[in-house]
């Protein structure tokens, strides 16, 4: 394995010349978030929890993950354990949105959803930005797990047909434990449906 330093945009500037990484992407724009729509219509598909980790879609995720959370050491570290702990256990697709307005194509956000039939699109958005996650439940679901009154659950003011009514930013490992059973839930919820 080689570990290549720089920023991103030095480290997608010499894979464009080595000839190595991603395709390059087209430059129509997907921004969509669970603010803007509640499913994107294009996406880079990222490693699914099917298989193990290629080394290419390992170090695909990591530049994405460290690219996107700045200098923030905690945030970046909790962020990662999260993705990979989510592939580890689930059966789910972490994809990275689209996005034309980004210098490697990508927007600010990994989805996460299940591999399977693709009826309801995404379970979870997160921002390695700010180690913001939503989630596709609502407060009748946090309450289903008994959970009303943790501190690490944000209830979004949302319109009533926005499914993503639940926020669990990855602050510690406490909302990162919670976070994990908050995915399970809801891709409990999309499976059984």
């Amino acid at each position: 394995m080689r570990i290549i330093e720089g920023s991103p945009q030095e480290i997608v500037e010499y894979e464009h010349l080595a000839g190595v990484g991603t395709e390059p992407m087209p430059a129509e724009d997907n921004a969509a978030s669970p603010d803007e729509a509640t499913e994107p219509a294009r996406e880079t598909a990222a490693p699914d929890g099917s298989a193990s980790l290629t080394p290419e879609d390992h170090v695909a995720l990591m530049k994405f993950i460290y690219g996107r959370a700045g200098k923030n050491d905690v945030r970046t570290f909790l962020t990662e354990r999260f993705i990979m702990r989510v592939l580890d256990e689930e059966d789910v697709v972490v994809a990275f949105g689209r996005s034309s307005k980004t210098f490697d194509g990508l927007a600010d956000y990994l989805m996460i959803r299940d591999d399977g039939p693709q009826r309801y699109g995404a379970v979870a958005y997160l921002r390695p930005s700010n180690g913001g996650m939503t989630v596709r439940l609502g407060p009748d679901d946090i309450e289903h797990l008994g959970e009303e009154d943790n501190p690490h659950i944000q209830y979004r003011n949302v319109a009533p047909s926005d499914p993503y009514k639940i926020n669990c930013p990855l602050a510690d490992e406490d909302a990162l434990d919670l976070a994990l059973e908050l995915v399970r839930a809801a891709l409990d919820i999309v499976r059984n449906e």
